[in-house]
């Protein structure tokens, strides 16, 4: 089978279905294509910010719960250490309700959609992207594809991009990611009030995660927890981590006694890149690619979603466009990584180094002991710097 659309977006999370959205209505004939059924589970802590709620009016039933304060736990009596949120406060969603909501959205403003269509080969002429295969050997002519195909992006790699961003300079793709774990733990709605409150938890600990930290993020019924590391620094597998978490940790063990685990899964994130956190360039000859597959993914706390969202809603724009002036050439289509560095970049790039003047100078120390010492403190110190400058920029953004 051949189909020819203005646009192909693949991947139907945040980054996709937002694209899909602006790319719609734009005017381009635009198709979503998925690699699972939706609606579909998704491995993430599912914090989403007051923004992206705000702005994509997301209705009270897909907001699991909502959060005031981030609670952090570190070794190694695991006191407790509380982050009034304010104005960033965050909402507990699950993926699964949260992205098809996004693509139902999609759909209602004219895009269409194809499940269970796992993309396996790009079509090129030349230099110029112009669609993409399927594993059952369908074809999608496009004069835009748009990549929001997660952390592993095949359509990056085969488009060489990856070259560019990883081989040129002497690294595998593997040094840039975090793998993650995760488990549903069901408790109740009164039991998780009673014990969580509107806080959301971090752990850290060497033990727990070696360049990296646990979460719990309660919704109604269940709590999400999770951990995650740089891939290049787990030394045993990555469930062995969590189990230790669940079994050892005098706080977490006690938050989420009688709960029953009813889900696990594990899945890549991309990490902080040396220089920029983002993977540049993110556009080439009828090629855009946004969220997890361009690396969008803060350095500090590996939050993707409001990243996600903001550059689906400039790669759609920016693809209409492209369509509607009859140009997708490179030099028209960098249009896009312009937009998102002015939206998203300012903050990623201080999130970078906020990272390096924190964790960074402590990862660098030569004594181990001073290293592991002083990590849980730098820890703690990103992640109020990072709050702070959200809320600054926030007051600013009200004002103007």
């Amino acid at each position: 089978m051949v189909e020819k659309y203005d646009v192909v977006v693949v991947g139907a999370g945040p980054a996709g279905s937002v694209a899909a959205i602006k790319a719609a209505e734009g005017g381009a004939k635009t198709l979503i294509l998925e690699r699972c059924n939706l609606p579909r589970f998704k491995l993430c802590g599912g914090g989403v910010a007051n923004w992206v709620v705000r702005r994509l009016n997301i209705p009270e039933e897909v907001l699991q719960r909502r959060y005031d304060v981030l609670s952090f736990f570190t070794p190694p009596n695991y006191d407790r250490y509380d982050i009034e949120l304010g104005t960033t406060s965050y909402f507990g969603v699950y993926r699964d309700e949260f992205d098809y909501y996004l693509t139902s959205m999609a759909i209602k403003k004219g895009a269409k959609l194809r499940e269970k269509a796992r993309v396996t080969g790009v079509i090129k002429e030349g230099k110029q992207v112009k669609g993409v295969v399927t594993s059952e050997g369908d074809k999608y002519l496009a004069d835009v594809v748009i990549a929001c195909d997660g952390a592993s992006s095949r359509i990056s790699k085969l488009s060489r991009l990856w070259t560019k961003w990883f081989q040129n300079v002497g690294e595998k793709w593997q040094d840039q990611m975090s793998y993650c774990v995760g488990i549903e733990v069901k408790l109740g709605e009164k039991v998780i009030s009673e014990r969580f409150g509107n806080s959301y938890m971090i752990f850290t600990g060497k033990d727990i995660a070696p360049l990296g930290y646990a979460w719990l993020f309660p919704k109604r019924e269940n709590i999400s927890v999770g951990l995650g590391s740089m891939a290049k620094t787990l030394e045993k597998k990555p469930m062995d981590y969590m189990n230790h978490f669940l079994s050892h940790n005098p706080v977490a063990s006690e938050l989420l006694k009688g709960g029953e685990r009813v889900l696990s899964r594990g899945a890549w994130l991309p990490a902080w890149k040396p220089g920029g956190s983002v993977y540049k360039p993110s556009f080439d000859e009828g090629l855009l690619i946004a969220g997890d597959a361009a690396g969008m993914v803060s350095s500090i706390t590996g939050e993707g979603i409001y990243y996600a969202v903001r550059a689906g809603m400039e790669a759609g724009v920016t693809a209409a466009e492209a369509i509607n002036e009859g140009d997708v050439s490179r030099e028209f289509l960098s249009k896009y990584q312009e937009r998102w560095e002015r939206s998203i970049g300012v903050a990623l790039e201080f999130q970078d180094q906020i990272f390096h003047e924190t964790v960074g100078k402590i990862l660098i120390l030569e004594d181990e002991r001073e290293r592991e010492n002083q990590y849980e403190r730098g820890f703690i110190e990103a992640f109020s710097m990072l709050i702070d400058f959200i809320q600054e920029y926030a007051k600013q953004k009200k004002r103007t």
